[in-house]
């Protein structure tokens, strides 16, 4: 499709909406915003306003005709003046980053912006008082934007108005419909997830985690988007456990790259950040001499999973002694100790946090499944024991939803079962209405669906007599669609510092549009759970074989097409 024909069809489906949702203008005026996408700069967004819905589209061929690149062209709707201390109090008492209203601080809509370049330049600080206005950043990207209408007064009585929009984005060769509203605002409207779509995501993803790895195998740890500032913090765990979600992205995808990186990342693991001592392996974090229980299990389970997917057993030896060094930690009780110092090995802290548990068992039964050495499984069975003992379900932690579907594969025991059940099903409520696109949500009740199954498969469905199915089901649908807001797509990368940078990750977005690598590791574990979840019904014949991309597109076009 030609940017002229895009501008034309977006041009009629404005005319449509408009005969749905009623008056579209403001002040006799329609309000358009056309963005143009660039690849190491924020878009170029520039502001329409006319009696002629006629005009501004003419204007707007013109402007997409002298842009080679993709662009988004919002309409505003739904306006509503109000006095800025109203304004100021409703983004003091919003989560940071949830304002998804634009706003426009004249009356003429010289100065207003789309919610996406308010949010992408930082321009709300929530707090308990004061203002919430970052005058700093709203100057200067009036100013870059070249939006500045003289002298910005604002005062507590001034007037602004805010609006939701309706927009359309480009692709190139597409117009993709966007939501509008609140919390999906402004991303791509899929009705439904289907495996083509979640097989491309995981394969982005894990290809952006990739693109982190440099020639040493070191990640860049990641970036905080707005202004394109680099974490310079390090984590030797996150560097495992990253390394673990790109050999499932390759599993899913048979990218090269993507094994390549991996591999790079392995080396980096073994050399630089795991010290040996005989038969033990520690993971160590360089700026502090700390060995981590979950570091130590995460290296196990990138290891485990590059020799199941190349059937490469080069770290069976080296896992093997991470495994030992786990079992070191285990007390009496079955509880593990989760920090100590190296190479002293003397304890740090006896208990950090919860995840490491469900991490090390995890980790013990994946190397269990490769070598079959019953001590992994009898350390495993010793730690349930103490999760049993203590209701660690209460914790609710995606972690345990994992080991507890591991552990029932060679012990489907009511008691495993029962836990996994009360671990997840406790939790459905605030997991289907949370707002924040929490990834690990995703992995814990993937994990659990999992788990129902094979309780179905051993003729232990009177386990699941009082958990509601269906309601677990639908909070899987609901946050695979949902977490779908934490990616970054085009039509929003394009609002920050540097979109080449950050497209195609995961970023949290009240933490400042943060893209970590284990937040994207997260979220491709999760997808890569669900894509087996939404196609385990498709007959053995038909299920992919090991190919190269080009295969794999043409499988995908035969198979979901």
């Amino acid at each position: 499709m030609q940017s002229v024909d895009a501008v034309l069809e977006i041009k009629k489906a404005i005319e449509n909406e408009a005969k749905q949702v009623g008056t579209m203008s403001w002040l006799g005026n329609w309000k358009v915003f056309l963005s143009l996408e660039h690849s190491t700069k924020r878009a170029t967004v520039i502001n329409y306003s006319n009696a002629s819905l006629d005009y501004i589209f003419k204007q707007l061929r013109k402007e997409t005709d002298k842009h080679t690149a993709n662009f988004k062209i919002d309409v505003a709707y739904q306006f509503k003046a109000m006095l800025f201390s109203e304004w100021n109090d409703m983004a003091l008492h919003t989560k940071k980053n949830y304002c998804r209203l634009g706003v426009s601080f004249d009356k003429g809509f010289h100065t207003a912006l789309l919610e996406q370049e308010v949010n992408g330049n930082a321009m709300i600080q929530p707090k308990e008082t004061g203002l919430a206005l970052n005058v700093e950043n709203l100057n200067r990207y009036l100013i870059q934007s070249h939006k500045e209408h003289g002298k910005l007064e604002i005062e507590a009585n001034s007037e602004v108005i805010v609006f939701d929009t309706i927009g359309f984005y480009f692709d190139g060769d597409t117009v993709l419909p966007l939501y509008r509203g609140e919390l999906n605002h402004g991303r791509r409207i899929i009705s439904q997830l289907e495996p083509s779509e979640v097989e491309e995501l995981i394969r982005k993803s894990g290809a952006y985690l990739a693109d982190q790895v440099g020639a040493d195998g070191e990640f860049i740890y990641g970036y905080f988007s707005c202004f394109d500032k680099k974490i310079k913090h390090y984590n030797s765990l996150r560097h495992a456990s990253s390394t673990y979600s790109m050999l499932e992205s390759y599993e899913v995808s048979g990218e090269p790259k993507i094994l390549r990186a991996a591999e790079k990342a392995l080396r980096f693991l073994a050399i630089d950040l795991i010290r040996e001592q005989e038969s033990r392996a520690y993971v160590i974090e360089r700026d502090n001499n700390e060995m981590k229980l979950g570091a130590n299990a995460a290296a196990i389970l990138a290891f485990s999973k590059y020799m199941q997917v190349t059937e490469n057993n080069s770290y069976l030896a080296l896992s093997q002694k991470l495994a030992h060094a786990i079992c070191d930690q285990q007390q009496e009780d079955g509880r593990f100790i989760h920090v100590l110092e190296y190479p002293t090995l003397a304890v740090k802290d006896a208990f950090r946090i919860i995840y490491y548990d469900g991490e090390a068992v995890l980790g013990l039964l994946r190397l269990y499944e490769l070598d079959r050495d019953s001590r992994w499984l009898d350390v495993a069975t010793k730690a349930f024991d103490h999760f049993i003992k203590n209701e660690y379900w209460k914790n609710h932690d995606h972690w345990l939803s994992y080991c507890t579907n591991e552990i029932t594969k060679y012990l489907p025991e009511d008691r495993y079962f029962e836990f996994g059940l009360k671990n997840a099903f406790g939790r459905l409520d605030f997991i289907y209405d949370r707002a924040t696109t929490f990834p690990t949500f995703l992995e814990l009740t993937v994990a659990t669906h999992d788990m129902c199954e094979r309780i179905e498969a051993e003729n232990k469905a009177y386990l699941l007599e009082g958990f509601h199915r269906e309601k677990l089901e639908r909070t899987i649908e609901k946050r695979a669609d949902y977490q779908l807001n934490g990616f970054f797509y085009p039509e929003l990368a394009m609002y920050y510092k540097n979109p080449a940078r950050i497209l195609h990750s995961f970023f949290i977005r009240h933490h400042s549009f943060r893209v970590r690598i284990d937040d994207v590791e997260h979220n491709i574990s999760g997808y890569c759970r669900y894509l087996h979840r939404i196609t385990a019904a498709v007959p053995e014949k038909k299920r992919k074989k090991k190919c190269s991309c080009k295969e794999k597109t043409l499988y995908k076009q035969i198979l979901y097409w």
